[in-house]
């Protein structure tokens, strides 16, 4: 599982390779119907018949990778040059026909992925498709029958002190359930910009990331994702909703294409905001990008992207992330005093390892 820095030190939490209306699934559709909750349902009574209709559509997540040993460790101690390392995270069954969710983390780098039932039955698994901005990855299970599946629900109306249960395989428990509320909506994550986190306290452990987070509609309203290390019951998850707007290209292109300025930002410093106002400082700008061409400038203050202001270096990471490449958006900036409109035509965010130049460690783009 993740765990999370800088908010004392927030941690993914899988113990793996990596160290309510209906929200639609896009081009994932399936029948029969997603698990359905027994009439009468009474959560003030016992849980047991809510777990027992979600939980045979949560699976555990087992995966092994090889990775490369020291070459003086091999030197000194005879060890090959590859060990397999074994990871277990979670995940849920979203379609009758055997899509199913866990995160990015859980499964990067892993050679060999399988996941296992709550009646113990396990299968092979394909990665369909992966989004680290998100922390998101798509499996693909492929069997003569028709799989238990739920259903991703709606999370805008979720209110802090609503109830929540957690499913998954922390520390290797396999199938283990714990309940608890909302603590908190749209926090951050640093390493996750891209998303608002739903905070709950509800317990999440390592090996918890991926597994559903559960409604009492019986409908998933995130993907448990991280805790802070050292705290006790503070865990996160990745908006329902967020999941179900990037699940069409994860199933048909395997990834997700999001837009790029190409510019170092900075926040505004809150003592200065009182002169200076509330935007986002551009810090840098990288050679024959979009920003550049477009004539944008180190030490212009962006406050507005199309009709939406810009509070913050998160802000505007969110609205250019969530514009499609090719795309061209008005960028108001305040340049010596002065207002200026500049008109911006994206490209696609490049993967990783093809940072633009201007990138520095530590600080993020978009």
């Amino acid at each position: 599982m993740r765990v999370l820095r800088s908010i004392a030190s927030v941690v993914l939490v899988s113990s793996g390779l990596a160290g309510a209306g209906a929200v639609g699934c896009g081009a994932i559709a399936a029948s029969p119907s997603p698990v359905q909750l027994p009439a009468g349902f009474n959560p003030m009574a016992s849980l047991a018949p809510l777990v027992e209709a979600v939980e045979p559509a949560v699976v555990n997540v087992y995966t092994s990778a090889q990775m490369q040993v020291d070459p003086r460790a091999q030197w000194m101690y005879g060890l090959p040059s590859e060990r397999t390392v074994q990871g277990q995270g979670s995940g849920f069954v979203i379609s009758a026909d055997g899509y199913i969710l866990t995160n990015n983390h859980v499964v990067k780098g892993a050679t060999d992925v399988k996941v296992k039932f709550s009646d113990g039955l396990d299968y092979p698994a394909k990665v369909v498709g992966t989004d680290p901005d998100t922390d998101v990855a798509l499996l693909k299970i492929t069997r003569d029958r028709e799989f238990p599946y739920l259903r991703l629900g709606q999370d805008d109306g979720m209110r802090v002190g609503d109830w929540v249960v957690a499913v998954g395989n922390p520390l290797g428990l396999g199938h283990t359930v714990t309940a608890g509320i909302v603590s908190g909506i749209g926090r951050d994550i640093p390493d996750l910009p891209l998303e608002e986190f739903i905070q709950t306290d509800a317990s999440i452990n390592p090996g918890n990331s991926g597994g559903p987070l559960i409604g009492l509609d019986g409908q998933v309203v995130g993907m448990n994702t991280a805790i802070i290390a050292g705290a006790n019951t503070v865990g996160f998850a990745i908006p329902a909703s967020h999941i179900a707007q990037i699940l069409p290209q994860l199933r048909q292109n395997g990834r997700v294409s999001r837009g790029f300025m190409g510019v170092e930002l900075a926040s505004i410093p809150v003592v200065a905001q009182e002169a200076l106002g509330k935007g986002v400082l551009i810090a840098g700008v990288a050679a024959d990008g979009p920003a550049a061409k477009a004539g944008i400038k180190v030490g212009d203050m962006v406050v507005r992207i199309g009709d939406r202001t810009v509070d913050d270096r998160t802000d505007m990471i969110r609205v250019v992330s969530s514009t499609p490449p090719g795309k061209k958006i008005d960028v108001l900036v305040m340049r010596q005093g002065k207002e200026k409109t500049l008109s911006i035509e994206l490209m696609e965010k490049p993967p990783a390892t093809e940072k633009a130049a201007v990138e520095e460690q530590g600080k993020p783009q978009r």
